[in-house]
């Protein structure tokens, strides 16, 4: 991210009733969390993203983490310890456009999506992340997790824990933490735990 983007972002954002953290544009629209910004790694790229905040809820409670709940929109996609969610819109704008521009299509785009409730309001999260170009399902493992305990759909959310702690995943990055509610061991420590072995644990106290 270039200084002189995120400044033609927020100049462009006034009065667009969308908050700007660094490149992200993220607006809260009830129970949801939107959000547009560059594509990483790409040149010429917007997406839009969307997540409910139950998703990001859910996660904290599994990773034991306390107090985000106070934190800005902005935070469910800036932030860490966050659930990663697919584009659900893509657009290109010429790559040689002027930072201004770039900006100007950003906030367009934005102003338009709170009326495309259809788009972003219960999606299928699987059917979005096979839709994604570039196709990148190992961003999405953790996610996918939150989302079937989120939707009471306990079974498969074991089935995907089971399946990465048995390397049957492409993992190439996942959150870890120790269990609070575990005994520390002689020395005051606690064992690192994986998010899938978090999560498993979770379900069988709730």
């Amino acid at each position: 991210m270039s200084d002189t983007l995120a400044k033609a972002i927020r100049t462009a954002a006034k009065g667009s009733g969308w908050s700007v953290k660094r490149d992200v544009l993220s607006k809260r629209m009830d129970d949801h969390i939107l959000a547009v910004h560059p594509r990483r790694g790409s040149i010429g790229r917007i997406e839009f993203r969307a997540k409910p905040v139950a998703w990001d809820r859910m996660l904290w409670s599994i990773l034991q983490i306390e107090g985000n709940d106070l934190l800005p929109a902005s935070f469910h996609f800036t932030g860490a310890f966050t659930c990663a969610s697919p584009a659900l819109l893509q657009h290109d704008v010429e790559p040689s456009a002027p930072h201004e521009q770039f900006a100007r299509e950003m906030v367009q785009l934005a102003e338009r999506i709170p009326r495309m409730v259809s788009l972003w309001q219960e999606y299928d999260l699987a059917r979005a992340i096979a839709d994604e170009t570039p196709q990148e399902p190992y961003r999405y493992h953790m996610t996918r997790v939150v989302e079937r305990i989120c939707c009471g759909d306990r079974q498969t959310a074991c089935e995907i824990c089971d399946a990465a702690l048995q390397g049957e995943l492409d993992l190439r990055g996942f959150f870890s933490s120790t269990d609070k509610l575990t005994p520390p061991d002689a020395n005051g420590r606690r064992q690192s735990l994986s998010f899938f072995e978090l999560a498993r644990l979770w379900m069988g106290r709730h």
